[in-house]
């Protein structure tokens, strides 16, 4: 079978598989558990930091080459790999017989900071001798004279939230669109649409995205973006559609590690394309790069540096290897800017009916959605997502009018997460008000097909449109009888 290699949508290699270790200037997550700030990203390299504790920062040169899921502590201002869970307690309590235990109900404890003989002097000391948070947190326990007559669950509580501040440990997690989602979620819910995991989940299932698709997508929030991308795992082509001045997603893009063979798919195409003047031009396929490839060879390229170039790196440099970098910024500006499909390329990506559509965006997502449907294929899925429910109620009505999809459902996902324990199972105290609203459904084509069933005609696609068909009239003939016996027609 042949194929045009015009529109071909794999690359000519594999994508290559994600590292199991964290290399060098890669973006890891780093998850504290039941800590404040709950979820970090930091970059694995000599010249970055992170805050672990109250240690200050320590250089994040200790994450090269760590394996992702592992658990992380800080020993003498460095990162090092413990072999303990990140939720065992460090200090085992001996076990108190009933009687004991009954005598301990915390009645007599009063809050007035003098059941502890260790000063804070004392433990600045500890630490410039080089001992550990688990020594500082042993000496806590002994100096303290209301430690023992706590109830063990009081006990294991205190030891607990003094490790989280003397002896801070996190888990080493791996970027992909479950993790960073989680990341922005708690970081800041609002700027994000308020998009959860599992509503990420949702969309990504509903839209059917998978590898060798055409993929439409309308994004704002850069998260959905990303998330395809890791999902086509570099076969296929998505075309992601923005209104700025610069394609976006830079930020949330370089977390999740991805090399060029995963990012050949993504695709920009300028809003002005579908919403300008030149939106409806067809273009035939073919290859818009060969007067663009024309133009570089009569240019010479690779062009030399120009003079003035090579004054601004000897005076401006101290070194080579800033030099390098600026020139390597340089570099990649170029390779952006001519890796960008041109118009007439954009236009016939377009012109390709996608199988999915998906739009995420604060903006009014009505009108974007009958922008982008016409280059939806029919019987294909679409999805948008928002915030608040009231832009999908108008959108659900208006396609339901036009009759312009099948399969329409408007949902709110609805998430509570639930701890745990030996002997106790409850709900979490805090949990989020809204995962955003999903309105989900199924093209139709504008096509009138039509079938004849038992002398009647059926319309167009999801039902009978018989007000629009044309009618047919069928002859039958029918044979009566009178009480003489004479037939009739």
């Amino acid at each position: 079978m042949e194929t045009d290699a015009s529109v071909s949508t794999q690359p000519s290699h594999s994508p290559s598989t994600p590292s199991p270790v964290v290399r060098e200037g890669d973006i890891c997550i780093v998850d504290f558990g039941e800590t404040r700030y709950f979820l970090r990203a930091c970059r694995a390299g000599k010249d970055n930091q992170i805050k672990l504790g109250q240690k200050g920062k320590v250089y994040t040169t200790g994450l090269i080459n760590m394996p992702y899921g592992a658990v992380i502590e800080v020993k003498n201002s460095r990162i090092v790999r413990t072999e303990d869970d990140l939720i065992t307690p460090l200090l085992n309590l001996e076990e108190k017989e009933e009687e004991e235990t009954e005598k301990c109900d915390n009645r007599n404890l009063v809050d007035d900071n003098k059941s502890q003989k260790t000063t804070m002097d004392d433990i600045n000391k500890l630490r410039e001798e080089g001992k550990t948070g688990q020594d500082i947190v042993s000496q806590l326990v002994s100096n303290s004279t209301s430690f023992s007559g706590k109830t063990a669950f009081a006990q294991a509580k205190y030891i607990k939230r003094k490790l989280k501040k003397y002896l801070p440990r996190a888990r080493v997690l791996r970027c992909t669109s479950a993790t960073v989602c989680d990341l922005y979620f708690k970081k800041d819910a609002m700027r994000y649409m308020s998009l959860r995991p599992d509503s990420l989940a949702q969309i990504l299932s509903y839209a059917n995205v998978y590898a060798g698709a055409q993929v439409l997508t309308f994004d704002t929030i850069s998260v959905v973006t990303a998330s395809l991308v890791e999902r086509m795992g570099g076969y296929g082509r998505i075309l992601n559609v923005f209104s700025s001045q610069d394609p976006p997603h830079k930020e949330v893009l370089s977390k999740f590690n991805f090399d060029y063979k995963r990012l050949d798919v993504l695709k920009f195409v300028s809003a002005y394309e579908i919403f300008g003047e030149g939106a409806g031009r067809e273009v035939k396929d073919l290859d818009a790069c060969d007067d663009e490839k024309q133009k570089l060879k009569r240019q010479g390229w690779p062009v030399p540096l120009m003079e003035h170039t090579k004054e601004h790196l000897q005076n401006n440099f101290e070194n080579d290897e800033k030099r390098h970098e600026f020139l390597f910024k340089r570099a990649s500006r170029f390779i952006r800017k001519l890796c960008r499909p041109s118009r007439d390329e954009s236009l016939s990506y377009l012109n390709k009916k996608s199988d999915s559509l998906i739009i995420s965006t604060k903006f009014d997502p009505l009108p974007i959605l009958f922008a982008l449907l016409p280059f939806l294929a029919p019987s294909c899925p679409f999805v948008v997502f928002s915030e608040h429910i009231e832009p999908l109620a108008e959108c659900f009505d208006k396609l339901k009018s036009e009759k312009l999809a099948i399969q329409l459902q408007l949902t709110e996902t609805w998430n509570r997460e639930i701890k745990v324990m030996p002997n106790i199972t409850h709900p979490q105290m805090t949990m989020s008000a809204t995962g955003g609203y999903i309105l989900t459904g199924c093209k139709t084509s504008d096509q009138i097909i039509e079938v004849e069933k038992k002398g009647k005609l059926v319309g167009k696609g999801f039902g009978a449109m018989r007000s629009r068909a044309p009618k047919r009239k069928l002859e039958t003939s029918k044979e009566t009888s009178d009480g003489g016996g004479e037939k009739k027609k």
